[in-house]
């Protein structure tokens, strides 16, 4: 059980209900993942008679009520392999330990006392949300879904000049954080710049691209480590391997890679890796790893569906982009939704503009250019609904649940 702390203020609590956990689950597991700050919240996993060892496979977390609508967006989630439960717990179950109907919290001046959620002084809109998700009358979504790119590449030239009108356009689109793609050491520092200007809605990433491996030198991890030391940089890449294209050669990518592997692992920042034709070399260099990686996310997946199953396997993510809506080339992706090969819990949605351009409504698309089709993030709803329907879920538990997940990996919130 994790300790609370309101010592600040006296806050106006949630309860939410944890179900389906792994038996052996940590309260550190779970604060960890639904992002969540130990001294505002606390778990409590009730155990086994006569085992305190031995989780009941059920919790409560207990957290400021403001904070109640982002930690619901992770119902869906993968924890230790099982699919987590997230909703708002019933206020008058019995079957709650006695405690959780009515609990005390000590302060530095006071003892707040509750028997259900204060909603004094909460605006009617934000009660009325959190009703409608207890109902499952509107799933955990907002009423306007919030999508996070987790891959442009705004420092391409084709975005020169036209960044503010294309952060615009995404913004309108509900596409409301973008994480701008390093692909150099030159572009990394351009994406870095680029967050400077807009830091409401981008993020970067720092690494070497495949195609970029031959200009690898040993300096350039402490470079990339030095842009990494930076919040706002929130992953090590675009890295990996590409054996289609070969730009660079196989040794000078598989040198570059693995420096990058051990990069990520030594500041503790997600790996986001390109593939193309190397499932075997990427493999074989983050299982040297093992144990000590970040999370993993495989971008621009375009694999088959047993390198899926294999990245899932290993706990790692998917990025999807409009590869995933082209009406030949991404039938075996989308198929791999319908089997559930590429799971929600392990999605992620991108663009990979101004690249991956899906097919686009012949009367225009929200001021795109439709004579270049140069993509844009405002894009990312048209990826978003192919998955939903692909998925046989509402684009609005898609956007919720891989929104969450971005959380979840880059730390990243909308």
């Amino acid at each position: 059980t994790s300790s609370l702390d309101t010592s600040s203020s006296m806050s106006l609590l949630q309860r939410i209900f944890l179900g389906n956990l792994p038996w052996a689950v940590t309260a550190e597991e779970i604060i960890c993942l639904l992002q969540v700050d130990p001294k505002t919240a606390r778990v409590d996993l009730p155990t086994e008679p006569g085992n305190p060892s031995r989780k009941r496979g059920f919790g409560f977390l207990i957290l400021p009520l403001e904070q109640a609508e982002r930690v619901l967006t992770f119902n869906g989630a993968e924890i230790r392999g099982r699919t987590l439960k997230v909703a708002l717990a019933k206020q008058s179950d019995k079957s709650k330990p006695e405690r959780w109907q009515k609990h005390s919290i000590s302060t530095s001046s006071h003892t707040v006392m509750h028997t259900q959620p204060h909603t004094a002084g909460i605006p009617a809109q934000v009660l009325d949300r959190l009703e409608a998700i207890r109902l499952k009358k509107d799933g955990v979504s907002p009423s306007q879904p919030l999508l996070v790119d987790i891959g442009a590449n705004l420092t391409n030239f084709r975005f020169k000049g036209q960044v503010k009108e294309v952060l615009e356009r995404a913004t309108a689109a509900g596409v409301s954080r973008i994480l701008v793609t390093g692909t150099s050491i030159e572009e990394s520092r351009a994406a870095c710049k680029l967050v400077d200007s807009y830091p409401d809605v981008l993020f970067a990433t720092a690494g070497v691209h495949p195609h970029n491996a031959k200009h690898w030198k040993a300096e350039c991890s402490d470079i990339l480590e030095g842009l990494l030391a930076r919040p706002d940089v929130v992953a090590v890449g675009e890295t990996g391997m590409d054996l289609n294209r070969m730009l660079s050669t196989e040794q000078e990518q598989k040198d570059a890679f693995c420096a990058q592997v051990e990069l990520a692992c030594k500041v503790g920042k997600p790996l986001f890796i390109h593939d193309r034709e190397a499932h075997t070399h990427i493999t074989e260099c983050l299982d040297l790893f093992k144990g000590r990686l970040p999370p993993v996310v495989i971008h621009c997946f375009t694999g088959t569906p047993a390198e899926a199953k294999r990245y899932v396997q290993d706990g790692y993510y998917i990025g999807l982009t409009g590869f995933v809506c082209k009406d030949e080339r991404g039938v075996a992706v989308r198929q791999m939704l319908k089997d559930r090969v590429i799971p929600l819990s392990r999605l992620l949605l991108e663009t990979d503009a101004p690249f991956m351009t899906p097919p686009l409504p012949s009367g225009g698309y929200k001021g795109l250019n439709m004579r270049t089709r140069t993509n844009e993030p405002c894009t990312l709803p048209l990826v978003a609904q192919t998955v939903a329907d692909m998925c046989g879920v509402s684009v609005e538990e898609v956007c919720s649940i891989t929104t969450a997940n971005v959380g979840a990996v880059f730390k990243v919130y909308v």
